[in-house]
């Protein structure tokens, strides 16, 4: 465990970046100066993730930090209960079909990245329960390929109250997040999801052209660094969603902060969870829309949204 009393925010700021540009450079046209320049966009790639061989699902993915992003997918989607369920990872890249052919630079699937997870045989077991089709989602959904009700809103247990953040200290951070952000300020055009400690410490940044991938990253992170995420916030780039709070949930993750405000459904599940979910204007003081309540109700399907100011919550 990270030494609690250490001055994280002191820490050495590449830890909060990635190590791989995750960028290419691509030529274009100006039709305004009608001439022909260059610039780097964000790489997207097609990542096959497997369990002891059997594929689960095919995602697309910015290729960094690829795995703490197969880990953090691991726990959030319940293929593991804790890293000890885990006895290896092999990442490879293909440039074949499964024929063994060759394929050309043209095809859009050529170049993908297999991710094949070992599991313990305890989990493994579990896994081929829970297994009925490989899942193929994209950089934009979080939920694709699940055929029953309980499957997209699972029954997890409340998490444990934790301690409410310094909210304006998060309006502070709402400016500061490019600052953590490689590829976003040399390409742009993708998410990010900071690491933060209980004093709003930031501790690890993650990125990716998907939000629900950011969020895979940090969590995958944390569980590579043996970091507590149960009193620990994640400030996101985009909007909160109901992928992202069923992942914060199966994950342990007690707060999530958001640039873009939540949709109605993402905030009636976090209450269910007991996950605060704040909103930051860009505009306007913090807004938390789902409080953590000392007395949950089993039933929480009729509870509302409730929007309040950060001086509405400190008084």
């Amino acid at each position: 465990m990270p030494d609690q009393n250490a001055d994280i925010g002191a820490a050495d700021r590449s830890r909060l970046q990635p190590t791989h540009s995750g960028s290419d450079l691509y030529a274009y046209y100006s039709p305004a100066t009608d001439r022909c320049d260059s610039a780097l966009l964000v790489e997207e790639v097609l990542l096959a993730v497997s369990c002891n061989g059997v594929l689960h699902a095919i995602m697309m993915i910015s290729p960094l930090n690829v795995e703490d992003f197969v880990k953090g997918f691991a726990l959030s989607e319940d293929l593991i209960r804790s890293a000890d369920d885990i006895r290896a990872i092999h990442i490879r890249q293909s440039e074949q079909t499964e024929s063994g052919h060759d394929l050309s630079a043209n095809d859009l699937s050529a170049q993908h990245l297999n991710a094949d997870i070992q599991l313990q045989p305890q989990a493994f077991k579990r896994f081929l329960q829970q297994q009925r089709s490989a899942r193929r989602g994209a950089s934009s959904c979080g939920l694709c390929g699940t055929d029953t009700m309980q499957q997209v809103f699972p029954d997890l247990p409340a998490l444990p109250l934790s301690e409410p953040k310094d909210y304006r200290a998060l309006e502070d951070l709402r400016g500061r997040l490019s600052e953590f952000q490689q590829l976003g300020q040399s390409a742009g055009g993708i998410h990010a999801a900071l690491l933060l400690d209980q004093q709003l410490n930031p501790l690890l940044c993650r990125e990716d052209i998907g939000r629900h991938n950011a969020l895979d990253k940090v969590i995958g992170a944390a569980l590579t660094q043996n970091i507590n995420l149960s009193q620990c916030a994640v400030l996101m780039s985009s909007r909160c969603s109901t992928e992202l709070v069923i992942k914060a949930a199966r994950s342990g993750l007690p707060d999530l902060i958001h640039l873009s405000s939540p949709s109605t459904l993402a905030v009636r599940l976090a209450q269910r969870y007991r996950i605060r979910v704040t909103h930051l204007p860009r505009k306007d003081s913090a807004r938390v829309y789902a409080l953590q309540a000392e007395n949950d109700s089993s039933d929480q399907s009729d509870l509302s949204a409730h929007s309040q100011s950060a001086e509405d919550i400190r008084k």
